[in-house]
């Protein structure tokens, strides 16, 4: 999906601070990764039952709000 700097500049207008900091921090990371590390290699392999027991997991987690929260993730991100 292509996005317009117009939209995207938008779209950073509506974001908190907090929020702000992170995208900041992304997109260093991509500004400093050669392009080959930006490209994610097609996924080629069959796709195995327990795949799609992870998959079924993850959306009866979601379907019982049982979601990761933001601050873990955050969190995560940052160390």
């Amino acid at each position: 999906m292509a996005i317009s700097k117009e939209r995207f500049n938008k779209l950073l207008e509506r974001l908190s601070d907090k929020d702000l900091e992170l995208v900041s921090e992304l997109m260093e990371r991509l500004l400093q990764a050669s392009p080959t590390q930006r490209v994610i290699p097609l996924d080629d392999e069959p796709t195995t039952q327990d795949d799609v027991n992870a998959i079924n997991d993850a959306h009866e987690a979601y379907l019982k709000n049982e979601l990761i929260n933001l601050k873990d993730v955050e969190h995560e991100l940052r160390n």
